[in-house]
This record gives structure tokens, C-alpha cells and sequence, in this order.
């Protein structure tokens, strides 16, 4: 089968919902099991092999237990990050402070895997009695004190990323309320976990060349400066399509040097697509029924580009790809790149339920004897990479 068919039958939406509906009788369609099979056999090492098995029970079953089942010595987790997972375990009863978009995110992500959200704090009273959006009771600190017996002893998770907004919060909630610090959970002000993810499973070479889709803030880029360390590098080439991220970033990438930066989505062509415009990591290429459901807020078109195009005759050493679903298509559009550069690449492989084994299948058909390796940085189902040499 060549790559164009495996874009119409894997690399879209319409073969997402066909996976999602055989996940519903626990099952998975004959092509994917033999992708899987050879994917498998391409594994580089033993926790390797434990994510993926995690990751394809997950996706045949849509048990979020496989994964977040996995013993510690499985994920790469930041110290800060391992204390978060132990606190927030199944069962578990908590609040959330802040009913914002980290809020609602966290309650998303804990209803998941059975963890209990029996209120968030906010002290905007215009926010409660109950979530419009969840559906979660909102109360404020002063209901909280009032009826601190309740609660005391639940697990307090607090959602704000700016750290010393967040610290000024906990510090209330002991010194204020006379919640026990144990009970509190500081928000995980950077949700990829730690600086060392899309870059602790290779060492450094000498000349490196990185290719960034997904700058977002431009912190990758960074983490790759600090990763080559001494031997410095020879070229940065980043892409943000959220016009808001790329202007930060603008700015933020100017002391780097030797760093492009380019307002485009990769894709497999050249091309006009709707996008979800947050300001945020989450922004993504959305398809038109999706940009109609949301009556077009928020929404822009934006260009992609083929990096096959933009980097035609450019040496590249390493590919970093987290663009929110768009892997397979950005893949497609990179194949002459890699066929003739033979790049390591880190992509992110959790976006889509079938990614971890149909972008892997993708690259070693373009080149069969490259190695795959799996790191899982999250403390549910995301944050998952695939490592490619």
C-alpha cells in the first residue's frame, strides 16, 4: 500500500471514527494489527515495548487504565510531575482552584481516569453556583473556610500556570483556610512535563540542524540550544501557524540566531486550511465542520506548507513534530527531506488514538531499517513520544 493510500486510510478524521467505533466492540481492523505487528518488531527496548502495549490496549479498548497503570520506571516523569501522579490516583476526591481553561482542562483530564472533582474555588462569585461549561459546583474561598470540615482532608489541585500566582494561592489555602500542605497539588506550570522531553533520548552530534513544527512559545528551541550544549549548532528552522504564538515567539527567538521562523502549518502541501487560533500550545488545524460547529470564533485560515518545499536542499540532523493531529499529513510532506537526510525525529504520537502506530509505520516505509523508541512524559494518556533513528 503507498504512502498516498495510507493518508486517505489512516492519515485523516474519517479513519479516526472508524477506529473509534471498533474500539467500541474492543477491536481493532486487520491493517492496523499488521502495522502494529511491525511496528513492534522495530522497538528499540523493553520500555519501549511496555508503552506500546499500554498505548494499543488503550486504543483498542479505550481503558485510559492501561496507561496510567503504568509503573513509574515506564514514564519519564520530572520529580514535580511524579508527586502530582502519586496525589492524583483513581478514586481520589479533589478540588480544583480556578474554574478558568486550566481548570476545565484538569477536570476533563481527571473524569478520565475516576478521579472526583467535588468543586472548584474561585473567588469571581459571577462563576458559581455551578460551571456553566462542566457542570461542577464553583465555590469561593470564604464558602470554603466556612465549610472547611467538609473538605479539609480532600486533595486541593491548583490550576493556575503562572508560578507565583500559583504559590500565592497554596500559601492562602495553608495560612488562610488551614488546609494541610500535604493535601495541596501545585499546577504543573509547564505540561510537557520537563525540559528534558524531545531530547533525552539522544545525545547531541556536532553541526546539528533542528526542525521545530510546533514552536508555541519557542521553549523547544531553546531546550535544543541547551542540549547541544558546547558543540553548539548550525541552524534552527521553526514553524507556528497561531499568529499570536508566532509573534511572541518573534521576539523570543531573536537572541538564539541561526533560527528561521515561519507563519505556516506543515502539512503535505501547500495549502489554505481552517484553524482553532488559542494563543495557545492546544491552536490546530480544524477541518470546516469543525470551524461551522464553532460558528467560526476563534477560528482563521492560515497556510501550510510542505517542509519538502520549504527546506528543498537543506541539510536537516533532527525533526520535532507536536502540531495537535497534524503529524501524519506534516510526515507525508517531509518524505523527499527524510529519504535523503535520514533525520532523527521526536514526534508526538498521543494526539489521535492510532498515531503511535500509524505514524510509525509511516517513517519505516520510508526507511525500513530505522529504529522506534517510546517515552511517555504525561500522567495520563498524553505526552507521549516516539523517537526515531
Amino acid at each position: 500500500m503507498s504512502i498516498a493510500d495510507k493518508q486517505i486510510e489512516y492519515g485523516s478524521d474519517k479513519a479516526a471514527e472508524k477506529q473509534k467505533a471498533l474500539r467500541g466492540s474492543g477491536s481493532t481492523d486487520e491493517r492496523f494489527r499488521e502495522m502494529a505487528e511491525n511496528v513492534y518488531a522495530h522497538l528499540s527496548d523493553e520500555i519501549s515495548k511496555k508503552i506500546f502495549e499500554a498505548r494499543l490496549k488503550y486504543a483498542e479498548t479505550g481503558d485510559l487504565g492501561y496507561i496510567t497503570g503504568l509503573e513509574s520506571k515506564y514514564r519519564n516523569l520530572s520529580s514535580d510531575m511524579q508527586v502530582y501522579v502519586e496525589k492524583i490516583q483513581k478514586g481520589t476526591h479533589c478540588l480544583i482552584y480556578g474554574s478558568g481553561r486550566a481548570g476545565h482542562y484538569l477536570a476533563g483530564r481527571f473524569k478520565g481516569f475516576g478521579v472526583i472533582v467535588d468543586a472548584f474555588i474561585d473567588e469571581d462569585e459571577s462563576k458559581g453556583p455551578v460551571d456553566k461549561e462542566t457542570g461542577i459546583k464553583v465555590i469561593t474561598e470564604k464558602e470554603l473556610k466556612q465549610n472547611i470540615a467538609l473538605y479539609k482532608d480532600r486533595t486541593f489541585v491548583v490550576s493556575y500556570s503562572v508560578k507565583k500566582v500559583a504559590d500565592e494561592t497554596g500559601k492562602r489555602l495553608i495560612e488562610d483556610i488551614g488546609i494541610d500542605e500535604k493535601n495541596i497539588c501545585m499546577g504543573i506550570y509547564d505540561w510537557r512535563n520537563n525540559r528534558g522531553q524531545y531530547f533525552d533520548y539522544f545525545d547531541a552530534s556536532d553541526n546539528e540542524v533542528f526542525v521545530d513544527c510546533g514552536c508555541f512559545d519557542g521553549a523547544t528551541c531553546y531546550n535544543f540550544a541547551g542540549w547541544c550544549g558546547h558543540k553548539g549548532f548550525d541552524h534552527i528552522y521553526s514553524f507556528e501557524a497561531d499568529p499570536k504564538n508566532y509573534e511572541r515567539c518573534k521576539k523570543l527567538l531573536e537572541p538564539l540566531g541561526k533560527c528561521d521562523l515561519f507563519p505556516y502549518g506543515t502539512a503535505d502541501a501547500n495549502k489554505k486550511v481552517y484553524f482553532a487560533s488559542e494563543g495557545f500550545e492546544t491552536s490546530s488545524i480544524i477541518s470546516r465542520e469543525e470551524a461551522e460547529k464553532r460558528n467560526f470564533e476563534g477560528v482563521e485560515q492560515i497556510e501550510t506548507r510542505a517542509l519538502d518545499d520549504v527546506l528543498a536542499g537543506k541539510r536537516v540532523t533532527f525533526i520535532k513534530m507536536d502540531i495537535e493531529g497534524a503529524e501524519y499529513e506534516a510526515l507525508i510532506g517531509a518524505r523527499k527531506l527524510i529519504m535523503e537526510n535520514r533525520p532523527r525525529m521526536a514526534i508526538s504520537v498521543y494526539h489521535k488514538y492510532e498515531d503511535f502506530v500509524t505514524l510509525a509505520a509511516l517513517v519505516l516505509e520510508m526507511h525500513p531499517d530505522y529504529r522506534i523508541a517510546f517515552r511517555h512524559y504525561g500522567f495520563d494518556d498524553l505526552e507521549t513520544v516516539m523517537y526515531v533513528e
